[in-house]
């Protein structure tokens, strides 16, 4: 959707960035963040030609941006910024319509689009509309120019620290909003931002911009779990990932190669097998790694003839996860089934590994042991 490819600007002698080149899929929310003057802002403006790179292209959909009229480019291209930029002179159905009116749509349409943004960023129209700025909240404010930058249905919107400057409540009510909204209509949004709380909400990548370069671009999930370097570690928060568990999945710590054992498998084998490995369970599977059931040691012990096959003593209903399950999800699972371990499969009912309380524990230890040589 959008590349920037090469893209440098030098004030006098010296780069804000330099040699950047990335690019933005259709549909995708990126949070451009770093540390302040190192170009973040710099790089919005240059999408929408507000500010010339001293070298560099960036295009849309395969056209340079350079090719284009600049006015009809920007147009074209939805911009909210901090301190909102709405006209105080003009009513808030004014301040919507304005590109819209330049543009010589139907009148009828334009309208009716405004009821609808209004409706879209949780406005009453009746209510709002023949308003003035500055008989609106900073975040009503703020709404109406998220409105207005949707009101020619652009494909790109370009929002530039736009709740920077709002009390924190009202901040974390337009990001929800933000989010849901972006859920529905999928718009390409690139969204700076100083605060990376704010970023991890919102994001679906990162461009993570230090020294006049990219220090790391990629998913929030990735960035967390897998930063760059040592900048980004620290800039992220080394814990940071643990004040967002959704992120901490079962994949990252089961166990990859747990103790299983075939149908067939007589009752005494099966105890042999778990005093040989020390675990007080076995995954028993078929040929294919598929999971029939779990046996216990416990169950073992008591069976009485321990020559038949262990499918007598087999448990087939039990708690399973998902290998993209959260921690917090397995913990709620542990803690209903009461059983020391859980297995983790797959849609075809394929084993992928084990998760156990001790697995768990030496997680969340590594955590706490952290934390401390942080502090």
């Amino acid at each position: 959707m959008i590349r920037f490819e090469g893209i440098t600007k030098r004030y006098d002698r010296q780069a804000v960035v330099s040699n950047i080149t990335f690019e933005v899929a259709k549909g995708d929310l990126v949070v451009l963040i770093g540390p302040s003057g190192c170009g973040k802002t710099t790089l919005l403006k240059i999408i929408n030609r507000l500010i010339k790179p001293s070298a560099g292209n960036v295009s849309i959909n395969g056209a340079s941006i350079f090719d284009q009229d600049e006015i009809k480019l920007r147009r074209n291209i939805g911009y909210v910024i901090q301190q909102t930029g709405l006209f105080p002179h003009m009513t808030v159905r004014e301040n919507i319509e304005i590109v819209p009116r330049l543009q010589k749509k139907n009148k009828e349409d334009i309208a009716q689009k405004s009821i609808e943004l209004m409706r879209m960023v949780g406005l009453n129209p009746e209510q709002f509309l023949d308003r003035y700025p500055s008989q609106l909240s900073g975040g009503q404010q703020q709404r109406i120019g998220v409105a207005r930058a949707f009101a020619c249905d652009p494909d790109i919107i370009l929002m530039d620290e736009p709740f920077s400057a709002l009390d924190p409540i009202t901040r974390l009510q337009l990001q929800d909003e933000l989010v849901a909204l972006q859920a529905t209509v999928r718009k390409t949004i690139v969204f700076v931002t100083h605060d990376m709380d704010e970023a991890i909400k919102i994001a679906d990548k990162i461009c993570i911009i230090h020294g006049g370069g990219i220090a790391q671009y990629d998913t929030v999930e990735e960035i967390m779990k897998n930063p760059a370097n040592g900048f980004v570690a620290e800039f992220i928060g080394r814990n940071r990932i643990w004040s967002s568990p959704e992120f901490i999945r079962a994949k990252d710590i089961m166990i990859q190669d747990p103790v299983c054992a075939s149908i067939d498998t007589t009752v005494l084998r099966c105890i042999e097998k778990m005093r040989m490995h020390q675990v007080d369970s076995l995954l028993i599977t078929d040929k294919d790694d598929r999971l029939l059931g779990i046996i216990t040691a416990k169950a073992a012990q008591i069976k009485t003839d321990k020559s038949v096959p262990v499918s007598t003593i087999l448990c087939d209903e039990f708690e399973k996860v998902f290998p993209e399950q959260n921690i917090v999800e397995i913990l709620h699972s542990i803690n209903r089934s009461g059983l020391s371990a859980i297995p983790v499969i797959n849609e075809h009912n394929t084993v992928q590994g084990l998760i156990t309380k001790s697995s768990l524990l030496t997680t969340l230890s590594q955590q706490y042991l952290d934390t401390q040589e942080v502090v």
